[in-house]
């Protein structure tokens, strides 16, 4: 098939949560597939230009055609806020508004019209009204979470009550923005049943299938390292507000109650930060670690005693579960941190939703040797089995047939 795909950012390096997924999604259909990817970058995952001509230049590496714009307001605070607030004043929510492109409008529309295509793929709602350049072709739309359910769990968290009403506004929003683009997209595909079921409840007449996340499961192997007696990891970037919200649930309830059994315990934190909260929390607390963004986050992760997913907001699945599970690590999380993932509590994985229960395991699991060896051998059978690239992209192809089928019997 001639593919156009439309993504929302440049998926290399492939380090975590979205670009994971994408990268090894893209790699797996290029091989059988021409893909004509058009897409934005973002700014919070190439710092610098030179960041960017690498990831760029990989992508290239694995696509027919390859074009790539800038977000506007990621360049320029004062456009952001302004877009923020006069957003306030229309139908249309704020994360399509940020996706809107002149520029990436009149590519497609040349690509068009230059090419024959078989299928369009949209990476995102929010790249929803690019669908509408081809109405003749078949659609397929990506949810990595249904977003609307993701604002309205967030603004749950929130304590600033203007944040709060602006986030469940925009929640608001996004549902009537999903329930237009439903019918317009001949298949949509999430990353869980879970939400394979939300979107069903929401929007009965879509053709939905599950292609759940996945893992590179020889990349991600134990290394070496010695393991750390008591040392828990979380890995999880800061500029997503979960994972912000989770380090500080965990920080604020959970981990007084462990260290006052194991007070040798010690916490380390990977990802990209956003405040500075966390590194005055490092300053007075030693045993509590922030090392940023890491390049290779394996070796970290060996070294740890207990892979910790202290989660209240999300949708999907987390990938940073199956990189864990893939490392044979031991893996403590909220349900809706392991939630769309075929586990089972006490076997691979041990499941904790409150402060006091999700200290419990994690101090069993620290001082239980047995167990914690048991859990770790099925959490690496767990993410063999189910979740390598090479299982989850068949379902992918399968979605891509039935598309173009569909459309073919329609006509």
């Amino acid at each position: 098939m001639k593919i156009l795909l439309i993504t929302h950012l440049v998926p290399y390096p492939p380090k975590g949560g979205v670009t994971l997924r994408n990268y090894n999604l893209l790699k797996e259909t290029a091989a059988y597939h021409d893909i004509y990817m058009v897409t934005f970058y973002q700014r919070v995952h190439h710092k610098s230009e030179q960041a960017l001509m690498e990831g760029i230049e990989e992508i290239r590496k694995l696509c027919r055609h390859l074009e790539v714009f800038p977000i506007p307001s990621d360049f320029n605070r004062l456009r952001w806020y302004m877009l923020l607030f006069f957003n306030l004043f229309t139908a249309t929510p704020y994360s399509a508004w940020r996706y809107s492109s002149r520029a990436m409008t009149a590519t497609i529309k040349k690509l068009l019209k230059e090419q024959t295509f078989d299928l369009m793929e949209l990476g995102t709602i929010a790249l929803g009204n690019f669908g509408r350049l081809a109405p003749e072709l078949p659609k397929v739309m990506v949810h990595h979470n249904i977003e609307s359910h993701l604002l309205y769990r967030r603004s749950r968290y929130v304590k600033n009550p203007l944040a709060k009403i602006y986030i469940a506004y925009q929640a608001a929003k996004l549902k009537r923005f999903e329930r237009k683009m439903a019918p317009l997209i001949d298949y949509h595909t999430t990353c869980s049943q879970p939400d394979r079921e939300l979107l069903l409840e929401n929007y009965p007449r879509t053709r939905v299938d599950v292609v759940p996340n996945g893992v590179d499961t020889e990349y991600f192997q134990t290394t070496d390292d010695p393991v750390v007696p008591g040392q828990l990891i979380y890995v999880g970037g800061m500029t997503w507000f979960p994972n912000y919200d989770a380090m500080k649930y965990f920080i604020e309830d959970i981990w007084p109650l462990i260290i006052k059994e194991l007070p040798h315990a010690t916490l380390v934190h990977i990802g990209r930060q956003t405040s500075r909260e966390f590194e005055k929390i490092s300053q007075i607390n030693p045993a509590v670690r922030f090392l940023g963004f890491a390049d290779d986050i394996r070796p970290e992760i060996t070294r740890s005693s207990v892979y910790i997913v202290p989660l209240r907001i999300g949708g999907g699945t987390r990938l940073k579960i199956l990189d864990a599970f893939s490392m044979s690590s031991a893996v403590v999380s909220t349900s809706i941190g392991c939630e769309g993932i075929e586990v089972t509590d006490g076997k691979d994985i041990l499941i904790a939703d409150d402060p006091a229960t999700f200290a419990r395991k994690i101090i069993t699991l620290c001082t239980d040797d047995e167990l914690r060896e048991n859990m770790k051998k099925q959490a690496r059978l767990t993410a063999v089995t189910k979740y390598s690239w090479k299982i989850i992209a068949p379902k992918l192809e399968e979605v891509y047939r039935k598309a173009v089928a569909g459309r073919h019997l329609t006509r």
